[in-house]
């Protein structure tokens, strides 16, 4: 579980408290990786990756919910007409 902050963002050890925050989150999904059958590194290595990944996606679109629905997977677009109904 991740608390919520306890300083304000322009306090001088808010990043040093949130690394705190998901230092527990992060070694449960370590132990996990690695009680799979994952290597410790080789599994350090893939949070590294996805993380880069995930920060350049953010950096991209900071806020991918509030994007309109994508229609690019060749669906139709969506409509309230009645099948067969004639413009």
């Amino acid at each position: 579980m991740i608390n919520t902050p306890k300083y304000p963002v322009s306090h001088e050890d808010r990043h040093l408290v949130c690394q705190e925050e998901v230092a527990g989150p992060l070694q449960i999904m370590l132990d996990l990786a690695t009680t799979h059958g994952w290597g410790t590194i080789e599994t350090i290595t893939a949070m590294e990756v996805v993380l880069k990944n995930l920060r350049l996606a953010y950096a991209e679109d900071p806020d991918p919910a509030e994007d309109p629905p994508s229609l690019s997977d060749g669906n139709p677009k969506p409509s309230n007409d009645w099948p067969g109904e004639n413009p």
